[in-house]
């Protein structure tokens, strides 16, 4: 009953145009909703996969585990030399194996403000260096390595490939359980994306991002 209601309605009230939208914000909806799971379990994962080697490291400080979420201003890869910028949302997990060392697992997704459809999706993983300054304001540095997923402008098509991305940051902690950070990532793909009449060339996305993270975790 219910189902031929909202049939009727999407021929004769919303139309054939009002209805399509309708479909379409519904399959948006469940895009962004299995994105948001998939994060959460690449972050699960890795953080799991690190928590299992070590509690405390020799050289000081006892391990602990993070995890957050951020927010991401990126400019694109293509096309080649474009001002287009990419926003998302992503998110993260770092495992401290002491006060200097640990390891950082990301996973992004730019899509909330895209061009001409164009959006990113990043799962890259790797060492972190933490340069201590105070208990409170800590700068760190890191080099992940992964895959990006490209989503090219009007539906040209998509295109993965392996990224290697240095960046580095400053994380402020707000207490013994809540931190905020920001930092900067430069991305360098491997891939060219290889289109008819265009040149070849390497895409390097780089973008600033602001996030929060919480510990669940600490070998004291």
């Amino acid at each position: 009953m219910l189902g031929a209601r909202c049939e009727g309605l999407g021929t004769e009230g919303l139309g054939t145009e009002g209805w399509d939208e309708m479909k379409e914000m519904k399959s948006m909806g469940t895009r962004m909703a299995r994105r948001l799971m998939m994060a959460a379990l690449f972050c699960a994962v890795a953080a799991g996969t690190v928590q299992a080697q070590t509690a405390i490291d020799g050289r000081g400080g006892a391990a602990s585990l993070w995890v957050g979420g951020e927010y991401a201003d990126f400019k694109a890869g293509f096309p080649k030399d474009s001002t287009v910028r990419l926003n998302g949302i992503g998110a993260f997990a770092t495992y401290n194996l002491n006060r200097h060392y640990g390891v950082e697992a990301h996973a992004r997704f730019l899509n909330l403000k895209s061009w001409n459809g164009e959006t990113e999706q990043a799962y890259l993983i790797g060492p972190r260096y933490s340069f201590l300054r105070g208990e409170k304001l800590r700068p760190f540095a890191m080099f992940q390595v992964g895959v990006v997923k490209i989503q090219y402008p009007f539906q040209m098509g998509t295109g993965t490939s392996f990224a290697m991305a240095p960046g580095g940051g400053v994380e402020y902690r707000l207490g013994r359980k809540l931190s905020v950070r920001a930092a900067y990532e430069f991305q360098m793909l491997t891939n060219s994306p290889d289109f008819t009449n265009e040149p070849k060339f390497g895409m390097r996305p780089t973008g600033a991002t602001v996030g929060i993270s919480y510990r669940i975790f600490s070998g004291k």
